[in-house]
Parts: structure tokens; sequence; C-alpha cells
């Protein structure tokens, strides 16, 4: 078995099912082995639509997907959406045979490009270790969340790989869930026991399995409502305190209520700039809180009162248990007599018409 199909062959053993790409003479043997072995193949006309395609079948779908591209210019015809896909932390391989003549037309410097937009990098570089390598960049891409770019030289891959190389492939351990420190989680139990109007902004790591139902819980809990990110819209569809998306397509009324928020926690969620509005919906006397199980992005995009390394999921039920909640009763839009977060703007409204008659800018 020649190293194109070890190669091919690898990658389903670790995991992927789906591949999109563009085929030409560079990948078109390792792309058949990877149809042969089970994976589904979808055949694009440019190679920017089977990146784009990846990236968003990995980011609905929670599993790993492969692009597979021609040496050279397919890879660059795919760098927007690798680009995308790598500032996004897509678990994405793209695949790209490669050329290691400096003098051919096709030869480029694919690490470098991949490297500048913020994807990592790893190279087949001989028949005895192609599976491992293959299966190392698989468990890459899972573990740390990077879209990898996998270069497959032309040379290395006519070579014969030994005999049970394929014995070795298999699919990588999963991303271990991140457990909340439990002075973080009692901190954060105590900010909503004394909020009186919070507000849960959900991003793309409420989306893992789990989440949503925790989060919901909490919200139930302590009295919050829920908005999210552009890139976890819908994700509290049909519940009667969603705000729908936050941001810059938020609707008058989610940008209202956010702004009266005396607590913000972002769960999974940047909190850059699009998302709060260039800390346009953060009131002044807010306090903000942001979880998320990657430590160097607390307080990335801006200040934050209390940041929490720790999975949404496992976060959200452990502050649940240790006691979240109003002291004193119902709070903020979860009262008996509100149904929804328009009977609670209603209310707001009032209560800023009256402080403005009466010379108060507090809270604005």
């Amino acid at each position: 078995m020649k190293v194109a199909e070890a190669v091919g062959r690898a990658l389903c053993a670790a995991g992927v099912g789906q591949v999109f790409g563009v085929v030409g003479s560079g990948n078109f043997h390792v792309t058949n082995a990877m149809v042969a072995a089970g994976a589904r193949f979808v055949a694009t006309r440019h190679e920017a639509g089977a990146t784009t395609m990846a990236d968003a079948y990995a980011r609905t779908s929670g599993e790993i997907a492969v692009v597979s591209v021609h040496q050279g210019p397919g890879l660059t015809n795919a760098m927007t959406g690798i680009a995308e896909a790598a500032k996004s932390r897509t678990p994405l391989v793209v695949l790209a045979a490669e050329v290691t003549e400096p003098r051919s037309n096709f030869h480029v410097d694919q690490e470098g490009l991949a490297r500048a937009v913020g994807a990592a990098t790893a190279r087949v570089t001989s028949a005895e270790q192609a599976v491992g390598q293959t299966c190392a960049a698989v468990g890459l891409a899972v573990r740390e969340r990077r879209t990898v770019l996998l270069n497959l030289p032309l040379p290395v891959q006519a070579l014969e790989v030994p005999d049970g190389a394929l014995a070795q492939a298999a699919p990588p351990a999963q991303r271990a869930a991140v457990e909340p420190e439990a002075a973080d989680v009692a901190a954060l139990a105590e900010l909503l026991g004394r909020s009186r109007r919070p507000v849960f902004v959900a991003g793309r790591g409420s989306r893992e399995p789990g989440g949503k139902q925790a989060l919901e819980a909490l919200a139930e809990r302590c009295g919050a409502l829920l908005a999210t990110s552009a890139v976890a819209r819908g994700l509290f569809h049909g519940n009667p305190w969603s705000l729908d998306v936050s941001g810059g397509f938020a609707s008058p009324l989610a940008v209202e209520l956010i702004q009266g928020a005396d607590l913000i926690v972002g769960w999974g969620c940047a909190l850059n700039m699009w998302t709060m509005r260039h800390g346009g919906l953060i009131g002044a006397d807010a306090t903000v809180v942001q979880v998320d199980d990657d430590p160097s992005a607390l307080g990335a995009h801006r200040p934050v009162h209390l940041g929490v390394t720790g999975d949404v999921r496992l976060t959200a039920r452990q502050v649940a248990e240790a006691g979240a909640g109003p002291r004193g009763g119902a709070t903020g839009p979860r009262r008996p007599e509100r149904r929804s977060p328009r009977d609670f703007a209603g209310a707001t409204c009032r209560t800023r018409t009256r402080a403005r008659a009466s010379g108060s800018t507090r809270g604005r």
C-alpha cells in the first residue's frame, strides 16, 4: 500500500467521515482512498467553497471534516476559508498535496501560508511515519480545536508503507472538559445571588452537548435573560426568555434589556466588539463575567470583573449546585406577573422615564 492510500484510510480510521474538495493530480489518490474507506466526498467548483463548506459542517455537526486540495494554487484558492476556520478555532484538517521542488510552478511556502492566518501545520515525512503523523494531525485538530494543514509531499505519496502500518490508526482522545476552580464557581454564584437584572450571552462554547440545557436551567434559577453571539444564534429558540442575538443584529428590545443588565455573563463567548457593539451594550455599572475553557480567551477583548476557566456545561451546573439564585424572591424578568422579556421591557422603560424626569442618569 502506498502512502497516499494509507493516509486516506488513516484519516477515516481516525474518525473523519466527510470530505470536501477539488480533485487534481496531487490529491487524486488520497481522496479516492478516503472514499473507498467510507468517507463521503463533496466535490466543489472552487477550493474556497470547499473550505467554507467544511468549516460550516464541522461547526454544525460537531464532527471533524477534511478539505482535500491540489498542491500550490489549490491551497492558495482555499486560503480565505482556512483563515476564517483558523480564527474561529474550527477543528478541521486541510489535506494538501505539496511540491518539494522549488523550481516548480506549483511550489509555494504552504506552511508559511497556513501559519500566516493562524492555522497549525503538519507534514507526512516518510512511509514509516505516515499513518502516525496523519493521526497526530487529526488529534491536534480535535484536542486543541485547531485548523490543521496536513502537507502530503508528492515524492512521499508514492512510497510503500510497511505491512500492518494501518493497525495504529485510531480516533484521537476527545478534548477533556475543563473543570472550573471551586473559588471561581463560588464567586460567580455570589454575583448571581446579588444580581437583579442578569443577562447570559452564550457563544460557540455553549453549543457543546449539554450546554444549552445547563444554561437554561441556571437562568431559570437566577432569573437571567438569554442572548447569544451571532455564531450561536438560535441556541435558545423557543425559550420565552430568549432575547435572540446580541450585537449588531440585536433587536431594539434586546439592546435595551442588555444595556439595562447589572450583570452580564459571557458563556463560551468572546464578548468582542461585534457581540457587544464596541462595549455599547454594557452599562456603566454592569459587572462583566466571562466563562471559557481557554484561559487565554478571558479578558482578551475587554476587561472582565471575573474570569472563570471552565467548560460551559460543567461550570453552569456547578454554579447552580452552589446555590446561585436571587436572595429574597424572584428578581429581574422572572417574576410571576411577567411572561416574557417584553413585559420586563415595559417596566424598564417606565423606570428610565421616571429617572430622567427626576434628573437621575444612573444606569443609562
